[in-house]
């Protein structure tokens, strides 16, 4: 398997499922799980708006490791874990705009924010399968 390969499969997944949900822990250590939509950009990078009064923003600005789970539907998942990072300027507008053109309205608000996660760790796991496939990757 090339370095590439597993990074292009959370790609693909991400883009063709669309949304996830992220995991978050404040200052404290309290945790906190919301719906997100989700794009993948085309460097690997995971990205999804948050409003700036949110739970998630104020616990990212506080922690920014973060977990994530996508799932098809009909027994695939990811679940990731990385580093999220708030997007500004240029990096923060092409992030919209790959965001926004795959869920329209998502990054119509003033108060959203942008956020890149650079997964680290990922698990595969296809239930709908025999045996069920179980894979781990270092991204």
């Amino acid at each position: 398997m090339s370095p590439r390969e597993p990074v292009d499969r959370v790609t693909d997944f991400v883009r063709a499922h669309g949304g996830g949900v992220v995991a978050t822990s404040s200052g404290a250590g309290c945790p906190e799980s919301a719906w997100i939509n989700l794009a993948a950009l085309g460097d690997g990078r995971l990205v999804f708006g948050t409003n700036e009064r949110s739970r998630k923003y104020a616990n990212l600005l506080a922690d920014p490791r973060v977990s994530l789970v996508v799932v098809s539907g009909t027994g695939q998942e990811f679940q990731l874990e990385g580093e999220a990072a708030v997007l500004e300027g240029p990096a923060a507008r092409d992030a919209g705009e790959v965001l926004e053109s795959r869920h329209p309205g998502a990054t119509g608000k003033t108060s959203t924010r942008l956020v890149a996660v650079r997964c680290r760790w990922a698990r595969f796991v296809d239930i709908a399968v025999e045996p069920p496939v179980r894979e781990e990757f270092t991204l």
